[in-house]
């Protein structure tokens, strides 16, 4: 969040109107910064929080299951990249 920031980013999603970005819970805040351009997941019930109706619950979740669902492409893609550069170091060359 803090590269983020420093970078200008946060400047530039401000200023550029139809771009969303899907991101996870580590850039909680940065929506209220670039005027709804950033989605984040809402945070996770806590066990201590006071209990809230059953039908409000069920929608919270399933809210964060649709981000989850939708981000879940990207990470796999992160992941494959990262993978195939592992595999290329010890491989050798990869043609």
């Amino acid at each position: 969040l803090t590269q983020v920031r420093q970078a200008g980013l946060v400047e530039l999603l401000a200023l550029i109107r139809g771009v969303t970005l899907l991101a996870d819970a580590g850039y909680q805040g940065l929506s209220a910064q670039t005027a709804g351009a950033v989605l984040t997941p809402r945070p996770a019930r806590r066990r201590n929080q006071i209990p809230i109706f059953p039908a409000v619950a069920a929608a919270h979740e399933a809210e964060r299951r649709a981000h989850a669902s939708k981000r879940i492409r990207v990470e796999h893609g992160i992941s494959h990249l990262k993978n195939w550069r592992a595999l290329s170091r010890h491989l050798g060359r990869r043609e």
